[in-house]
């Protein structure tokens, strides 16, 4: 009986000293679940900026290259109105050196 009753008493202190263990182990899997949830909250706002940043950087890639559209445009437009003004200088000019009948000025 006093065996039984030295076990018991062993198994009982054992039994503390193990619910202490699983009480901690508790709290620890707590702690580690709220780090998991707040890294996974933390995911998805990166993920959101990431998606928001590529947005905006698709649209000025996009704003860009309408700006590289005009620019072409401009510069033949500059082009085509540089031709058109030596053109008319060209007749101002022969009109001013051989006068309104095609002969030249004295």
């Amino acid at each position: 009986m006093e065996f039984i009753l030295e076990g018991q008493a062993r198994f009982d202190a054992r039994m503390e000293k193990d619910e202490a263990r699983i009480e901690r182990l508790e709290a620890a899997f707590v702690t580690l679940v709220e780090v998991v949830r707040i890294t996974d909250e933390r995911q998805d706002k990166s993920d959101q900026r990431d998606d928001t940043f590529d947005e905006k950087l698709k649209a000025l890639a996009d704003a860009q290259s309408r700006v590289a559209e005009a620019q072409t445009k401009i510069a033949e437009a500059q082009v085509y109105g540089e031709q058109r003004l030596n053109a008319l200088i060209d007749v101002v000019d022969r009109y001013i050196t051989k006068g309104s009948n095609g002969a030249p000025q004295l």
